[in-house]
């Protein structure tokens, strides 16, 4: 022990005397003559305080020989110094974004049981954007999110480092599981799924691709799928692909059934924020007239009705507006039979203003028959004020 201070008393008077490389050779020669845990730390310690050029190589080498020695280390106190080192070492790679230690580092992933240890190697792994080592870290979030670990804990700390990981390589790769760890039915907690939340909207500006393969694919719940469409409102991409995205997840909604009453709202919660997002947006495709008529007709809720008259009214198509002076007609024809209900005179009061918003000829027709039937003077001062923006 005595030769070795007298060795470091000497190394720390030559240090001052030589250039980086030099001064790096030497630290390099007291790191692989030490032996103990707390002297390595130690050096890496002084190492990182001196920043010496060219200081990852050394981090490399020292992480490269831990490897190598950890399988013999057997008091907990030699594992308790392991662990330190390869966390600081991980830490030093990544700022270092030196990528050549990358291998290493995910060996590390696999040999080490503590999960701070492993969740600082997986951090580096994005800081220095090993794209060799990408699926890997996708996997890693992949299958924390598919099934908890007995070590709740521990798993978390894992899934937090692979989505700040992931966040670091901005890959379309890891924008799913990273989606995915932010949903509500996550295992996670809550800290766990805020960091999601911030990190998966910096990994993809357009994440339409992934998001509508969960759209479309039955191996999600509805509750991601009505997350997904939230999150592309959420996005800055352009309103027609907002507009094309809404008209795909109003289609999967009609298109899907169930008989669980919680099941069957979130399919009306899509169905109605679809509505809206095609009456903010836009679109011009036809696809999305049948969708409308159908909530209109089969919609569980008036709120969904009038969303689907305000949106065909925007819309201001020959082909909405036929579709509204319909659902008119309908409603006239109930006048005269006595079977009108409250909800139809709430909707006969919506209904003739959208038709003449629309600003179309069409919508003409069912708005004279309103002045011809037995109406309240309301309903038909609406109908004379809509006949002006049509005729």
């Amino acid at each position: 022990m005595k030769r070795f201070i007298s060795f470091c008393l000497c190394f720390l008077v030559a240090v001052t005397l030589f250039g980086a490389s030099e001064e790096l050779d030497m630290y390099t020669r007291l790191y692989t003559l030490s032996t103990s845990g707390a002297d390595h730390l130690g050096i890496i310690q002084q190492v990182a305080e001196s920043n010496i050029s060219d200081s990852a190589e050394f981090y490399a080498m020292a992480l490269e020989r831990l490897l190598a020695s950890y399988p013999t280390l057997s008091s907990s106190t030699e594992r308790g110094f392991a662990d330190e080192i390869a966390r600081r070492l991980a830490t030093l790679l990544g700022n270092a974004k030196y990528v050549p230690a990358a291998g290493n580092l995910w060996r590390v992933v696999n040999t080490f049981s503590n999960p701070l240890v492993r969740a600082d190697a997986i951090m580096a792994l994005g800081a220095m954007d090993a794209v060799a080592l990408l699926p890997q870290v996708v996997k890693v979030l992949t299958d924390l999110n598919e099934t908890p670990t007995v070590d709740r804990l521990g798993g978390e700390q894992i899934a937090f480092s692979a989505i700040v990981a992931l966040e670091s390589y901005k890959d379309a790769s890891g924008y799913l599981p990273v989606f995915l760890a932010s949903a509500d039915s996550a295992w996670y907690s809550e800290r766990i799924k805020t960091r999601a939340k911030v990190a998966y909207p910096r990994i993809l500006e357009d994440p339409s691709e992934p998001l509508t393969g969960v759209l479309q694919s039955p191996a999600y719940p509805y509750a991601i799928k009505y997350m997904a469409l939230q999150a592309i409102e959420n996005t800055n991409i352009s309103e027609d692909k907002k507009a094309a995205f809404a008209l795909i997840a109003f289609g999967e909604a009609w298109r899907a059934s169930t008989n669980d009453r919680q099941q069957r709202m979130i399919l009306v919660n899509i169905r109605k924020r679809s509505i809206d997002m095609i009456r903010r947006y836009k679109t011009g495709d036809a696809a999305v007239y049948p969708l409308l008529e159908r909530s209109y007709r089969e919609g569980v809720d008036e709120e969904e009705k009038l969303g689907t008259i305000a949106t065909l009214s925007t819309l201001a198509t020959e082909d909405s507006a036929k579709l509204l002076g319909s659902f008119l007609t309908i409603i006239n024809l109930k006048l005269q039979d006595g079977s009108l209900t409250q909800g139809d005179e709430r909707l006969i009061r919506a209904l003739i203003p959208a038709l003449g918003n629309t600003g179309r000829t069409e919508a003409a027709p069912p708005l004279r028959t309103v002045l011809s039937l037995n109406w309240t003077n309301r309903v038909k001062s609406l109908a004379m004020e809509a006949l002006k923006k049509v005729q």
